[in-house]
């Protein structure tokens, strides 16, 4: 389809660039990675996000579903031709479904259906497939609790590989059901076999050495190369639409082009933004910012346009 590339310029991106900045200093996800106590930092960074407010007109819910505890946004006049079930980003070690909460209200108004915000368990505590098994679970009875709906798997940064990675499984597992997947800002590879530094990068939140911290907290000795943990490496053959955003200088932007050009091999119809002058899955700013509330329109779009 096509690439777009826009700078950002507005006061409100300015000053949420810098809010961002601020949460995430001291809990950057670089080469020390490991070396952070990160049950105690999810509990500063989830209770930040959550004083985030949700729109006007979404009812939000806790919901036991698949064994898991996760969030559902239900906007006035939900239409069930689609369901949302969107993975959380923080790197497989932090992030919750109430941190994402505020974004996931606007997703519910801005496309009229109903979002389910996964909780799944996360690392180091938990290795890989347990995340990954939790939103298929979770995939699994929405396919049940709604039959004739299709599904449209959206997440940003480590939720944007997840997104990805349970296309890719629910596709080899022969469902059918999936209409299109949203990506913010995505991680496709921890094999190290990317190469991030041939773009210039300026990222405060993911850091050079990054990806060996994190593929021993979220893989461990698992296989980098299964295309669940890194999609980069999976068959994308009659995938669904992808719609991909990044950062013009983040250190993901070689992951959001490189499965890019994926899709585009594949022939899956994909659309990709990248903004100047913002920073590492800034989309999920949704309706603070002018610019994300364009994009927040064209994310609607590009569901509708997908049934």
């Amino acid at each position: 389809m096509s690439i777009i590339t826009r700078t950002a310029t507005s006061k409100e991106m300015r000053t949420n660039k810098n809010v961002v900045k601020l949460l995430t200093k001291n809990k950057e996800f670089d080469k020390n990675m490991l070396t952070v106590d990160w049950p105690r930092a999810r509990k500063v960074t989830n209770l930040s996000y959550t004083f985030l407010p949700k729109e006007k007109g979404v009812k939000g819910y806790r919901v036991r579903i698949a064994g898991t505890i996760s969030e559902l946004l239900l906007p006035e006049n939900v239409n069930d031709d689609i369901v949302i079930l969107y993975m959380h980003g923080g790197g497989f070690v932090t992030g919750s479904a109430s941190a994402v909460r505020a974004y996931c209200s606007m997703l519910a108004k801005y496309t009229g259906h109903r979002v389910i915000s996964a909780e799944y368990r996360l690392s180091p505590e938990n290795k890989f497939p347990d995340a990954i098994e939790d939103c298929y679970n979770i995939l699994r009875v929405i396919r049940k609790k709604y039959p004739n709906s299709k599904l449209v798997l959206a997440g940003e940064s480590a939720g944007g590989n997840m997104s990805l990675g349970l296309a890719l499984k629910a596709k080899d597992r022969g469902r059918k059901s999936i209409a299109a997947v949203i990506a913010h800002s995505p991680l496709v590879d921890l094999t190290g076999s990317l190469d991030r530094t041939i773009h210039e990068v300026d990222d405060f939140t993911v850091l050079p050495g990054f990806d060996v911290p994190m593929k021993l907290a979220y893989v461990g000795d698992g296989d980098p190369f299964n295309p669940y943990v890194s999609p980069l490496y999976g068959d994308y053959t009659n995938f669904p639409p992808v719609f991909i955003t990044c950062d013009y200088n983040e250190t993901l932007f070689a992951d959001s082009m490189a499965i890019y050009n994926k899709c585009m091999d594949a022939g899956v119809p994909v659309k990709m933004i990248q903004m100047k002058g913002t920073f590492h899955a800034f989309a999920t700013m949704g309706t603070r910012t002018p610019e994300t509330e364009r994009i927040l329109v064209e994310t609607a779009d590009f569901i509708h346009g997908s049934r």
